[in-house]
């Protein structure tokens, strides 16, 4: 693995998983994701954990769709690894702990999603910007957000693309764990890895299991939901011209 993702797992069977891509953020280039997906499957088949805490930079937990591979897809080419991570993540064994201390933007919020047990920062900006790029959700958002942000947040997260300060949707109230000032986000999800690696690893396997059932169920139908708007927006003459404009701010 190289620096871009960083894997440590401590001999109490938890896991933590970083994003740690500074130069660019955390964005989902594809030599990003390749190391990200290969880190999943690592610690699915070589360690095996307890729990997974899934972090990223101080100032950015993940900040989503690189600028390319938007292009590309409106140049009709297929990039379909954004929506493997979300499927991974569904689908591990162990349950996974989102800590965002920093900003999750589009895809890196509906990673959050994608795990069991989610904690944010009051001091960072959450938020589902696809619509503001000119094209509709994918990596299963339009199925699995409303799940973390209560369905009518959700909604306007997607439609506006406006992002949320932590403190912000603590105020609203949300499905999220636990919106605490940044420095206390990481000493929270150890302390709940910590729990949960006090238990049986075949109890916490099996609960596993059937609580990520219904998540399975609602990427399956948002494979095929988004794959068609995305088929449609994409192909917009707009489209293209709105990511170029987005990414020049």
């Amino acid at each position: 693995m190289s620096k871009k993702i960083i894997i440590k797992v401590e001999e109490n069977g938890i896991a933590y998983l970083k994003m740690n891509d500074v130069q660019r953020k955390n964005v989902f280039a594809d030599d990003f994701l390749d190391e990200l997906v290969q880190g999943i499957d690592e610690l699915e088949n070589k360690y095996q954990p307890k729990v997974c805490v899934l972090h990223g930079l101080e100032d950015v937990f993940c900040a989503g769709a690189e600028k390319k591979n938007l292009t590309d897809l409106c140049d009709g080419k297929i990039h379909v690894k954004d929506l493997v991570v979300s499927e991974k993540l569904v689908g591990t064994s162990f349950p996974v702990i989102a800590a965002m201390e920093g900003h999750a933007v589009g895809g890196g919020l509906v990673m959050a999603a994608c795990c069991d047990i989610v904690i944010a920062a009051r001091e960072s900006r959450y938020g589902a910007v696809f619509m503001s790029l000119g094209f509709t959700p994918g990596m299963g958002c339009t199925q699995l957000l409303s799940g973390l942000m209560g369905p009518f947040i959700a909604n306007e997260m997607m439609f506006t693309g406006r992002l949320f300060k932590g403190k912000e949707l603590a105020d609203k109230g949300t499905n999220i764990n636990y919106i605490l000032p940044k420095t206390e986000v990481m000493p929270k999800a150890k302390d709940i890895a910590g729990q949960i690696s006090e238990k049986n690893i075949k109890s916490i396997y099996l609960l596993k299991y059937a609580l990520s059932a219904r998540k399975k169920k609602l990427l399956i139908d948002a494979r095929v939901h988004e794959d068609f708007m995305h088929r449609m927006s994409f192909a917009f003459p707009e489209t293209k011209r709105t990511i170029e404009e987005f990414y020049n701010r």
